[in-house]
């Protein structure tokens, strides 16, 4: 009987240890929980798009408007591609007719001021410091208002447009009209991007300059430092061993 007893409570006891240390294994790891899927990064291409998108705002067009008398007498020489423009115009209203197309320097300096202006327009918008879509908007809109002047009245080097009928001429520089305004307005947007883009970019390359120089002092200075720590070192340890003594 005494045997038996023993036996049951060494089952017993035996069942208990175990029990204690199912619990202390399953206490020691952690919930870890659902397994979830690491989260992909989005792409630089489409993070780039994004930011550029939520940095175009609308433009205040009534604040440009008044602003451009102030820039006007601020920066008088804004008005340089207009002067430009207009001396093309001058020059093809003295042309003769079926001239645009020569090779002399006179036509294909109409070609690129007058009929075609479009470094102008970007010009306009390079020199604005603000509402450059709007000055590249004035300089087609005048531009624009110079081609139906001497389109319809066949002046000069537009002489040879006398073999279309009036309804033609009048299409044709309606349609000029609207190309010259919406393209001096688009190219002028642009140029002012485009400077803003090389500002951008010198700044970049300066601080990227600067950190350069940083580190070649940073690296110039710790030769310096060793050697001197070296030298000291000795000169510790006999002022050491003399206190000692």
């Amino acid at each position: 009987m005494a045997r038996a007893k023993r036996t049951e409570r060494a089952e017993a006891r035996r069942r208990h240890r175990a029990t204690l240390a199912a619990d202390a294994v399953t206490d020691r790891q952690p919930d870890v929980g659902p397994i979830r899927e690491p989260a992909r990064p989005p792409s630089s291409l489409v993070e780039s798009l994004r930011r550029g998108l939520g940095q175009i705002r609308p433009p205040d067009v009534r604040a440009d408007v008044r602003a451009v008398p102030g820039i006007v007498r601020a920066k008088p020489w804004i008005l340089v591609p207009y002067a430009l423009l207009v001396l093309g115009a001058a020059i093809a209203a003295v042309l003769p007719k079926g001239q645009a197309t020569n090779g002399n320097a006179a036509s294909f300096y109409v070609q690129l001021a007058f009929l075609q202006p479009t470094l102008l327009f970007f010009a306009a918008g390079f020199l604005a410091p603000r509402a450059a879509y709007l000055f590249g908007a004035i300089l087609g809109l005048v531009a624009s208002l110079l081609f139906v002047v001497l389109s319809l009245g066949l002046v000069g080097m537009f002489g040879s447009l006398s073999t279309m009928s009036v309804g033609d001429r009048v299409v044709y520089a309606i349609w000029q009209f609207v190309q010259f305004t919406i393209s001096g307005a688009i190219f002028g947007w642009f140029a002012a991007w485009y400077r803003d883009f090389l500002r951008r970019s010198q700044v970049r390359s300066r601080e990227a300059a600067e950190a350069r120089k940083r580190e070649q002092r940073r690296q110039t200075r710790r030769p310096e430092t060793k050697p001197a720590a070296a030298k000291t070192a000795p000169a510790k340890a006999a002022s050491a061993k003399r206190s000692t003594r």
